[in-house]
């Protein structure tokens, strides 16, 4: 969003906090000519599609986000994040307005007594939009075969597949399963996936979200003492009757009367019967050598991980901790190690640093 915020205030792209899915009919207009005059007439789409926006509380005072010069395709400037960034909305915004690829599919079914196999396959005839976006087909060409021929069996492997549990959040996806359930705003997705990071309810692991032992132990405490507080109606309904109360419909104080009835109720129940949550501190297996009595766990402070004393605050002994990465250094062999840049971003680095100066934001 900061990225984009930049790209704003420069006049690049139209107004980004928005999630209008159609264009004004002036871009319309300009990048039909920019299609048409770039790369023929056969990839301009003879109609324009036309979408409706199915996420609860889409905030659509601007159309879709576009570049404001059709003309500049690619951004010159020493910040990649924002060329990359516009060079993503000039191609989409583009592409929107271009002819549709024609793919050729073909499905082929073997049968041997009562199995079944099945062979895919797919060809481009006309790359379309896809000339802009640069998106590739991974065509699979089968050869030529007639209904009822028989194929000779040149062998069977076979290849055991296990279910794997479903992918960890990733930015992109949170936000959309945020839209789905129709909570937050275009502009308030950033501050919610910032919000939970510095407060360290998870932290990033190759681009996705991993709930700490901090935010398990949180949520548990809450879906156990406010359940209807954490339930995903109750943020999506309370979203909808504000916008009620901002249009004049809904009274604010009936509302709150309503919500604060419960809650207040909650509040208390927690307050006299709920236990303290311990957020477990993993131990490393050493005793302090300090005091000689506690034993040394990991901790997580504001500046990351680090290792203490379990006695404290009777004993403040501390130390820097390393967090070993799983796999040797590709250049000197040494462990490797996670390591944080000044904004929180984890990277892996040699152990055996500053002799060996190898580093990587994804493992090997």
């Amino acid at each position: 969003m900061n990225v984009a915020q930049r790209l704003y205030e420069k006049g690049l792209i139209t107004y980004h906090r928005t999630d209008a899915v159609n264009l004004s009919e002036k871009a319309i207009s300009q990048f039909r000519d920019y299609i048409l005059k770039k790369y023929g007439q056969k990839y301009v789409n003879p109609t324009t599609r036309h979408y409706k926006n199915t996420a609860k509380n889409a905030q659509e005072a601007h159309e879709a986000i576009r570049p404001t010069e059709v003309n500049l395709a690619t951004l010159e400037t020493e910040d990649s994040k924002q060329r990359k960034l516009y060079e993503l909305i000039w191609k989409r915004a583009v592409a929107f307005l271009q002819a549709p690829a024609k793919l050729k599919s073909t499905k082929v079914v073997l049968a041997n007594n009562n199995s079944r196999f099945v062979a895919n396959g797919v060809v481009t005839l006309f790359d379309g939009f896809l000339k802009i976006t640069g998106a590739e087909v991974d065509e699979v060409v089968l050869p030529e075969m007639a209904e009822g021929e028989k194929l000779p069996n040149q062998g069977v492997n076979l290849a055991e597949q296990k279910t794997t549990p479903p992918p960890r959040y990733s930015d992109a996806s949170l936000v959309s399963s945020l839209e789905k359930q129709g909570i937050g705003r275009p502009s308030t997705y950033a501050p919610i996936i910032s919000t939970i990071l510095a407060r360290q309810y998870v932290e990033r692991e190759e681009g996705r979200f991993k709930p700490t032992a901090l935010g398990v132990a949180a949520n548990e405490y809450l879906v156990k003492n406010f359940k209807d507080i954490l339930s995903l109606p109750f943020t999506a309904g309370m979203e909808e009757e504000l916008d009620e109360i901002a249009k004049g419909k809904l009274d604010w104080k009936k509302m709150m009367k309503d919500f604060w009835s419960g809650f207040e109720k909650e509040v208390k129940t927690a307050e006299k019967d709920s236990e303290r949550v311990k957020v477990e501190a993993e131990k490393i297996g050493e005793k302090c050598p300090e005091c000689k009595e506690g034993d040394l766990v990991i901790r997580t402070g504001r500046f990351g991980k680090f290792i203490s004393c379990s006695r404290f605050p009777e004993c403040k002994y501390t130390r820097q901790y390393k967090e070993l990465a799983g796999f040797k250094c590709p250049e000197c062999g040494a462990e490797a190690v996670v390591k944080k840049t000044k904004a929180g971003r984890k990277f892996y680095g040699c152990s055996n640093y500053p002799k060996c100066k190898w580093a990587g934001w994804k493992k090997p």
